[in-house]
């Protein structure tokens, strides 16, 4: 009778372990919280294939200019489309084997470019963020708030349009919220805030 009782009870407490990793881990909510030196080092040091809609504004002197994209990356690969409305609708910029594709769906428009390696500092890719961040001679990781650290760089081959970038990224998930991008006079010249972005595996 007694062995009945304790497998009955191993059961249950094996019922309410399934139940509390499904809430806690799998949905992210992970009680056992990662320090901010492995959420950091999830980002910077791992792969990262995603796929991500974002929000663009690109700043001008005169004026400012929104666009909603799509982007894909992996080890090989980098894919950017404009998905809202306007001039520019349809956009699509892939890069892969040093080779850069430009495509208008909208137009029905192709050009190639072969050798083409200056996407390498495509700054809009996540990936060059962190190749700039490992070639940066000056880093720095501040928290903006509770929920949310940011990654400072300064660009090493950098111009006076370009020369910092600040990669916010999110406690909870651990994932990047906003990629900012500002001149030699630290004026912000394009922010991009991921509306949705996935990891793959």
């Amino acid at each position: 009778m007694k062995k009945r009782y304790i497998i009955i009870l191993i059961c249950i407490f094996l019922i309410i372990f399934s139940f509390f990793y499904y809430i806690f881990f799998r949905n992210g909510n992970n009680i056992f919280k990662k320090s901010d030196e492995e959420i950091i080092d999830n980002i910077l040091n791992a792969d990262f294939n995603y796929t991500a809609e974002a929000n663009v504004t690109v700043y001008s002197n005169k004026n400012e200019n929104t666009y909603d994209i799509r982007i894909e990356e992996t080890k090989e690969h980098s894919f950017l489309e404009v998905i809202s409305d306007g001039k520019i609708k349809g956009l699509n910029l892939e890069y892969e084997e040093n080779k850069l594709i430009l495509k208008n769906t909208e137009l029905n428009l192709e050009k190639i470019f072969e050798n083409y390696n200056e996407l390498s500092g495509n700054h809009l890719f996540l990936k060059t963020f962190i190749k700039e961040y490992f070639e940066s001679e000056n880093t720095e990781i501040v928290e903006d708030d509770e929920k949310t650290l940011v990654v400072k760089i300064t660009l090493l081959n950098s111009n006076k349009y370009i020369k910092y970038e600040e990669l916010y990224i999110d406690r909870k998930t651990g994932l990047p919220k906003k990629l900012v991008i500002k001149n030699s006079d630290k004026q912000i010249k394009v922010c991009i805030i991921y509306t949705n972005i996935e990891i793959l595996q």
